[in-house]
C-alpha cells in the first residue's frame, strides 16, 4: 500500500483474528473526497480504529492471533456524492412497497441513478409521518451509535458492533419510526413502547442501555458500488 496520492482508491478485504472470538471483518473502500486526505491514510485510520476499539474494552485483554489484508488498488478517485433522492409517491399505506430513486454524482463521469425498493411497515399508523433516511454507511453507523460512543463494551460486544458496521460503497435506505429504539451492547431493539423502555431503564446490568430518538424499522441497500458514497437525505412519507 505504497501509492500515496489523492487519485488512488483502495478496496480492502480482510480480518483481524482474535483468540476465542469471531473474526473482526475488515471490508471497505477508501478514496479521497477532497483530494486533501490520501486514501492510504483513510485506510490506515480505519484499520487502526478497529484495533483501538478492540483493545479499549475494559473487561479483558484480547489475544490477537492474526491480521489478513488484501487490497485492490485503482489509480483513480472513485468517489461519488449522494446528490439527491426522491420517492415515487408522497403517501403510502401500511404494507405498501415504494421506490426510492437516488442520484449519485461521481468525481468524474456521468451521474449514476439507483432505484431502491422500500417496504412500508404494516404497523405504521394512519395519519402518521414516517421518514426515510437515504445515506452512506458512515451516517447510518453514527445514527445507530447515538450517544453510545463513550459506552464501554466487553470484547464480545465490541466485536459484534464492529462486524455490524456498514460499508461505504453502498447507498442505504432506512425507514425511521417515531417510536424510540434501545441499544444494549451490540443488540438493537427497535420501536419499543415507552412503558417497556422505562422498565428496561430500571433494570441495572453489566451493559448500559442507550435510547435513540427514532427506530430504524427496516433497512435496504443497493448492491456494492464501484465507488465510495458520501451524503445523506431525509424524505417524509405520509401514511394514509
Amino acid at each position: 500500500m505504497n501509492e500515496y496520492g489523492d487519485q488512488t482508491t483502495y478496496a480492502m478485504k480482510g480480518g483481524i483474528s482474535v483468540g476465542g472470538f469471531p473474526e473482526v471483518k475488515l471490508q471497505d473502500m477508501f478514496s479521497s473526497s477532497d483530494g486533501m486526505q490520501p486514501a492510504a491514510m483513510l485506510a490506515a485510520a480505519s484499520i487502526g480504529g478497529s484495533f483501538g476499539r478492540i483493545y479499549d474494552n475494559p473487561y479483558s485483554t484480547p489475544d490477537i492471533t492474526g491480521l489478513q489484508l488484501d487490497f485492490e488498488v485503482s489509480n483513480e478517485r472513485r468517489w461519488a456524492k449522494l446528490e439527491s433522492a426522491r420517492t415515487d409517491v408522497n403517501e403510502a399505506r401500511p404494507g405498501d412497497e415504494i421506490s426510492v430513486e437516488v442520484l449519485l454524482r461521481p468525481y468524474r463521469g456521468d451521474a449514476v441513478i439507483e432505484h431502491v425498493p422500500v417496504h412500508i411497515p404494516t404497523s405504521a399508523s394512519k395519519g402518521s409521518t414516517l421518514h426515510i433516511l437515504v445515506s452512506d454507511g458512515e451516517m447510518l453507523d453514527r445514527l445507530r451509535r447515538g450517544p453510545a460512543t463513550t459506552q464501554k463494551l466487553d470484547l464480545a460486544s465490541t466485536i459484534g458492533v464492529l462486524n455490524k458496521q456498514h460499508g461505504n460503497n453502498r447507498v442505504y435506505v432506512s425507514v425511521l419510526d417515531e417510536d424510540p429504539e434501545a441499544m444494549v451492547a451490540d443488540k438493537v431493539m427497535p420501536a419499543l413502547p415507552l412503558s417497556v423502555m422505562n422498565v428496561m431503564d430500571g433494570m441495572h446490568g453489566p451493559e448500559d442501555m442507550t435510547v435513540l430518538g427514532q427506530s430504524s424499522v427496516s433497512e435496504t441497500a443497493t448492491a456494492p458500488l464501484d465507488f465510495v458514497v458520501s451524503g445523506a437525505q431525509l424524505l417524509p412519507i405520509t401514511i394514509k
